[in-house]
């Protein structure tokens, strides 16, 4: 089954609100202004001077500590 005949499947299957939910937001990624990645590409240049900035910070003890980051994380993701 190809990747089109699934979804032509499943939007078969799904009820009619659901297909309109779908049908508004495909509308949104093709009349956005806005890229649908969010994210921009990197550059080798600019990977380097944030992880010099983060060295940076390090050796000013401006870091956390992994345990703490990853508590910082868990508690703005809602997973503790």
């Amino acid at each position: 089954m190809s990747s089109m005949e699934a979804t032509i499947s499943m939007l078969e299957t799904m009820p009619e609100e659901a297909r309109l939910k779908v049908l508004e937001f495909t509308k949104k990624l093709f009349t956005s202004e806005r890229p649908a990645n969010p994210y921009q590409e990197l550059t080798a240049a600019r990977i380097l001077g944030e992880l010099e900035e983060s060295r940076n910070q390090i050796a000013r003890g401006e870091g956390l500590d992994m345990e703490s980051a990853l508590d910082e994380l868990g508690r703005k993701h809602g997973f503790i």
